[in-house]
């Protein structure tokens, strides 16, 4: 939720600039990295319930996989797209940067 705020504030300060394309687009980017995370924490959550192993197999997979889908997808809006790179890697960054506020007060990550 904070880091959609985050996003959203960003988004609307590059709108200001004419960047609002390349601001969405680092949104998106974020929303996809935070989806699949909260995605993968459940799922292994459940798997770790039965398996501590497994669940700590799907971290790590999950880490490669948004690695690279991460990667591809700032690849294909800085090239193909032509996108802005400041608006689209400053919007991705501060909404990660809101990650920290989901995890205080929290023991574990997974939390």
């Amino acid at each position: 939720m904070i880091q959609g705020l985050i996003g959203l504030v960003v988004l609307v300060a590059f709108a200001f600039k004419g960047l609002w394309a390349s601001a969405l687009y680092g949104l998106f980017i974020g929303l996809v990295n935070v989806v699949l995370l909260g995605w993968t924490f459940q799922k292994a959550n459940q798997r770790a319930a039965e398996n501590p192993k497994s669940g700590i197999l799907i971290l790590y997979l999950s880490a490669v996989i948004r690695f690279v889908l991460l990667a591809v997808l700032f690849v294909l809006g800085l090239s193909l797209l032509k996108l802005d790179p400041m608006a689209v890697v400053l919007t991705f960054v501060l909404m990660q940067a809101g990650q920290m506020f989901n995890l205080k007060g929290k023991r574990r990550l997974t939390d």
